[in-house]
């Protein structure tokens, strides 16, 4: 979808400053060797809640960030869509609201979306298409990857998460970020390759943990192959950002930085280099491999640490894509435009860079 005044008018991040470290996780049998050598992972940034650092708290220390950025009052957010991809809190609970109470936003709606590691960029074109041309809207994201419900460093393969948050203020008063486009693929027949034989009976926590995704993709398989999966993945991702680029009349070699997910070297190489014809310095892989992946805030994440970097100049474009379980793609082109920020150095609070 092409964007004539969509902006981020302000954006934040919450990372905590604690790591774990991939060389001693290998040592004490936590993460495998081989694993460790194909993803090339330094560390994995963890969060504390006895700190204060849940995921919905995370969210919120990110929003009051991106709020101070803009220089909005909260009273002009007209929607909040919150991204989630494990635990939320709680249960039969809306944590969209808790936001909403915790930044001070008298009325909005709150919208919690569910595409996994996509929904930072699926809720910027949901934020776009509510406002509609006025008003103003937030995008949150957070994730904490903890045991016993799952092990960033075994309940996966190809990858290690990272905990953090990011959040976005999207209007049409500019900013620091103009959006020219977005776009959204999606595959429902790669669906169960995250479901894989598990039951759906509540309550699910009664079941075996830490989650085992790789044991979800072996019950895929036994449908569906994995080379069916790179196939398809390969096509949606490639049809998702050529039409990013196309709405945005921009040309690949056009696009200055590519935002992709924190993977690991081999999946990063397989599902995102290989499909955007890109290579690992043309993005933030090396911080990724850093920080792991956070889930649905690696977007914004990311460009929040590329804009502090000093590495923009006006007029450089970048496209931020985001790969979530279900499966869908999300891809959206962005043009720095070097406004400044009204917040415009990182805020060191609760032991997180913001």
């Amino acid at each position: 979808m092409k964007w004539d005044s969509l902006y981020i008018e302000g954006l934040g991040s919450y990372l905590p400053e604690e790591r774990e470290f991939a060389a001693e996780m290998v040592a004490a049998g936590r993460y495998s060797q081989v694993e460790h050598q194909k993803t090339g992972q330094v560390s994995a940034a963890i969060a504390r809640p006895e700190r204060g650092e849940t995921a919905p708290e995370m969210a919120a220390d990110a929003g009051r960030t991106a709020l101070a950025d803009a220089g909005t009052d909260p009273a002009d957010i007209d929607v909040l869509a919150h991204a989630v991809v494990l635990h939320n809190g709680l249960e039969a609970w809306n944590c969209g609201a808790y936001l909403q109470s915790e930044l001070d936003i008298e009325e909005c709606i709150p919208i919690e979306i569910r595409t996994a590691c996509a929904g930072a960029v699926v809720g910027m074109e949901l934020v776009g298409r509510w406002c509609a041309g006025s008003g103003k809207g937030m995008v949150t994201a957070s994730d904490a990857w903890q045991l016993p419900l799952f092990d960033r460093w075994a309940s996966d393969s190809g990858l290690v998460y990272g905990d953090g948050a990011g959040a976005l203020v999207l209007g049409h008063d500019g900013g620091p970020f103009q959006v020219l486009s977005t776009s959204l693929v999606s595959d429902p027949l790669l669906e169960r390759m995250h479901r894989g034989n598990d039951s759906m009976a509540v309550p699910y926590y009664g079941s075996s943990t830490p989650i085992d995704l790789c044991r979800r993709v072996d019950a895929f398989t036994e449908t569906r192959s994995i080379e069916e999966f790179w196939t398809r993945n390969t096509a949606a991702l490639s049809r998702c950002a050529e039409t990013a680029l196309a709405d945005a009349g921009t040309a690949h070699s056009d696009i200055a930085h590519w935002l992709v997910p924190h993977f690991g070297r081999v999946l990063l190489r397989k599902q995102c280099f290989a499909p955007l014809k890109i290579d690992a310095g043309q993005t933030l892989a090396e911080r990724g491999w850093e920080i792991g992946h956070t889930g649905a805030a690696d977007p914004v994440v990311g460009l929040d640490l590329l804009r502090h970097s000093g590495a923009l100049t006006p007029g450089d474009r970048l496209l931020l894509t985001g790969i979530g379980a279900g499966f869908t793609w999300g891809c959206a082109v962005v043009e720095y435009t070097g406004t400044h920020a009204h917040t415009t150095e990182k805020n060191e609070t609760k032991g997180g860079v913001r």
